[in-house]
């Protein structure tokens, strides 16, 4: 009898950037065996480059993930409560992706131009050009399709509220979670010095 492998559900499969940041802060790539008879060795040039990439868009795109708590906390419970609003799963990550309901401290990083002594001219070009960060309700309007149908009235304003209440909720619960769990294995670490 034969068997053959089904995807049974293709949305199972997706990850949020702060997952794959995380899998990658934690796995650093394995330096090739040099045992007689190991196995050829295998050209990592793309997975450098894919790892590159990605922590170059971490860093000029989206900084504000690294100080996100752990996605077994955050994101294994808040996925849930917002699907309960009738969100698929893949607005859902795209939120917890652009961090809609939680603080996005972007860290402003001087331009080349700056290391030349030219600061101040930088700094007076970018309080003028300076856009204004888009609020959370504008980014739930582009990630969430038909915000207004699926939404509507007051008691839809109630709703995409209590999303955003949600997402800041879970955020802060987990990063207590995450705070606890340092301190104790400090604390442990700490006993055992």
């Amino acid at each position: 009898m034969l068997r053959t492998l089904q995807v049974l559900d293709p949305q199972s499969a997706l990850l949020t950037t702060s997952e794959v940041h995380r899998f990658l802060a934690n796995n650093p790539p394995r330096q090739p065996s040099k045992k007689i008879g190991s196995y050829k060795p295998v050209n990592l040039k793309n997975y450098q480059s894919v790892r590159e990439d990605f922590q170059h868009y971490v860093t000029t795109t989206v900084p504000y993930i690294e100080d996100f708590p752990p996605p077994e906390n955050f994101v294994k419970a808040v996925v849930p409560k917002l699907r309960a609003f009738g969100l698929t799963k893949t607005e859902v990550f795209m939120l917890i992706n652009l961090g809609v309901g939680l603080p996005r401290n972007q860290i402003s990083r001087p331009g080349a131009d700056a290391e030349n002594g030219e600061a101040a001219e930088a700094d007076e070009e970018d309080a003028a050009d300076e856009v204004q960060e888009p609020d959370d309700r504008q980014l739930l309007s582009i990630v969430i399709e038909e915000l207004e149908d699926r939404f509507p009235g007051e008691e839809g304003e109630a709703k995409v509220e209590k999303i955003l209440e949600t997402m800041r909720t879970e955020f802060d619960r987990a990063q207590a979670v995450a705070s606890e769990k340092a301190n104790a294995n400090a604390k442990n670490g700490t006993e055992a010095a």
